[in-house]
């Protein structure tokens, strides 16, 4: 087997359990809308805007606790599992140090989307949406921490195992509680939000039985440790930029969320179900980058410059290829999940929605390159100089670009979505320009001094 070929097996490996958790995961969210689609259009619009605000400050948390990777899968690299078990630990105490903040970020985000104006029809629907959401941050940042954690590790199934048992158990209770059953009155959006809440406590703690009792982990377990803060910086410093890079690419999303409430309710229900949509689609990608950061944290590990290379671009390639794919099925079946998703809906709202889910199809190639682009330059650590890839391509174009076409020259609502293709798409092809130019350097470096540069000191 080439070594080109045996990179590919060895992330697909890899990947393959972390995307089966993903998509598990991320299929709360789309029960979560569903049901929300079963009570009416204002109710699934404002579960819309809840969930895109709670969503925002999650992505943000989950680019904190993404700090873990590089550092977790080079000591794995390295041959260190005691360190590794140690950075773990330090991850845990990052997620219950920084979960306070982002409790009352998401609990005042209710006030700021009354201050933008939102229809005050959702507003009541929205606040007691994300008051409940907001308990279930911990428990969302501490699975990420162990998942970042047993990804690096080599353990990914052990996530998979636990998001599936977890999101059995959500869909019982969503429909429970959101819809109302054996003798439980209907409580509608506090039902969705309290059974999120449920699924992600399941989730992290069937990974912490996996974690204290799987034979494999025996070399990586460590006593418990209180925070050490040369290891709590060590992540901290990669991973705030990566909450930043996070939250401004989420960002961009939940302003283009926001926006279409300004249009209508109708409006902003046929966005929330093919952003859902491409949200599904884009876990795919994202467990791919997870994996992409590991096989090149290992590479960066045992100083292996060839290594790097051929990790980066296989992940890539294959994210390229899933993309086509992905895009290809969401253009042919738009009209049937719309109406899966909005069954009571009238014709105009279904035409609005297949329309944008016609744009997200085609904006998946861009979306699905950026995602395993961060992921690749995670793996060096390299998580400073992206964060103006993200200013750029959203700040300075797709957002700009889709404000002025629809609230200035007040043209089709579709504009919002092809500004964000715009963005993506800018993004895309500076990581993947990035990449280009640390492995030069890296290859530079390791036939100068025989060893690879940090890549923490690279400059563009």
């Amino acid at each position: 087997m080439t070594a080109q070929r045996q990179e590919m097996r060895s992330l697909l490996v890899l990947a393959a359990p972390l995307v089966v958790a993903q998509l598990a995961q991320m299929a709360m969210g789309v029960v979560g809308t569903m049901v929300a689609g079963q009570l009416g259009v204002r109710q699934l619009a404002a579960q819309g805007l809840g969930a895109t605000a709670f969503s925002l400050v999650l992505i943000m948390a989950f680019g904190l606790m993404a700090g873990l990777d590089p550092h977790v899968a080079r000591a794995v690299g390295a041959g260190e599992p005691q360190r590794a078990g140690r950075l773990f630990y330090q991850g845990l105490w990052t997620a219950t140090l920084g979960a306070l903040p982002l409790i009352a970020l998401i609990v005042l985000s209710g006030r700021a989307l009354r201050w933008m104006g939102q229809d005050p029809r959702l507003m009541a629907d929205v606040e007691v949406y994300l008051a409940w959401s907001a308990i279930g941050i911990l428990p969302a940042m501490w699975f990420a921490a162990s998942r970042s954690f047993l990804s690096a590790i080599g353990q990914p199934a052990i996530v998979m195992r636990a998001a599936l048992v977890a999101n059995v158990l959500h869909v019982a209770v969503c429909l429970w509680l959101g819809l109302g059953g054996l003798g439980l009155p209907r409580l509608g959006m506090k039902g969705i939000a309290i059974a999120s809440v449920v699924g992600r406590v399941l989730m992290v703690g069937l990974l912490w039985l996996g974690i204290r009792y799987a034979r494999a982990l025996g070399p990586f377990r460590s006593a418990f440790a209180w925070p050490e803060w040369p290891l709590l910086r060590t992540v901290l410093r990669s991973g705030l930029p990566l909450a930043l890079q996070f939250g401004l690419e989420a960002s961009g999303f939940a302003l283009v969320t926001f926006w279409m409430g300004l249009i209508s309710p109708e409006t902003l229900a046929a966005h929330e179900v093919a952003l859902n949509l491409a949200a599904l689609a884009f876990q795919v990608p994202f467990a791919l980058a997870t994996a992409a950061a590991m096989r090149v944290g290992y590479a960066v590990g045992r100083r292996d410059t060839a290594g790097i290379g051929r990790a980066g671009w296989t992940a890539l390639r294959v994210g390229v290829g899933y993309a086509l794919l992905s895009g290809g099925l969401l253009m042919l079946l738009r009209e049937p999940v719309a109406r899966l998703y909005l069954p009571h809906a009238d014709p105009r709202v279904l035409a609005v929605t297949c329309q944008f889910l016609a744009i997200a199809a085609a904006f998946q190639l861009a979306d699905g390159a950026q995602a395993i682009g961060f992921g690749v330059l995670r793996g060096l650590d390299d998580t400073r100089v992206p964060v103006l890839f993200n200013l750029l391509g959203f700040s300075m174009l797709g957002l700009p670009l889709g404000y002025w076409q629809v609230f200035v020259r007040h043209r089709d609502a579709a504009w919002l979505w092809w500004g964000l293709s715009l963005a993506l798409g800018v993004v895309a092809a500076s990581l993947a320009l990035r990449f280009a130019w640390l492995l030069r350097r890296q290859r530079r470096a390791t036939a100068i001094r025989g060893r690879p540069v940090d890549n923490r000191t690279a400059r563009p």
